[in-house]
């Protein structure tokens, strides 16, 4: 899901070819995730807007990419804070 979402995310999308692909893709992935992991939560919603979107051109998912992107990057910052706080260890911790 987390893969998925980066590719419908991440600009330029300029190639739609493969979009609804991906999107097919994780349509075959959502039941297998966890929907009790809070911080999935963004992901997940946002993941499940897509497999419920209509388009109606292909690989066109309109405000849902910048949905995406903006998700996507609120879970990279976070994983990005707990590893800098995994670094640092207890020392770092005040």
């Amino acid at each position: 899901m987390i893969h998925a979402l980066g590719v419908l995310s991440r600009p330029p999308i300029t190639d739609r070819e493969d979009l609804d692909l991906v999107v097919g893709v994780m349509r075959d992935l959502m039941p297998g995730v966890s929907r009790e992991n809070t911080r999935l939560m963004g992901l997940i919603q946002t993941a499940d807007q897509f497999l419920t979107c209509r388009v109606s051109v292909p690989g066109c998912y309109g405000g849902l990419h910048d949905r995406a992107r903006k998700a996507m990057n609120d879970w990279d910052r976070r994983r990005l804070a707990d590893a800098w706080e995994h670094v640092r260890g207890p020392r770092g911790r005040t």
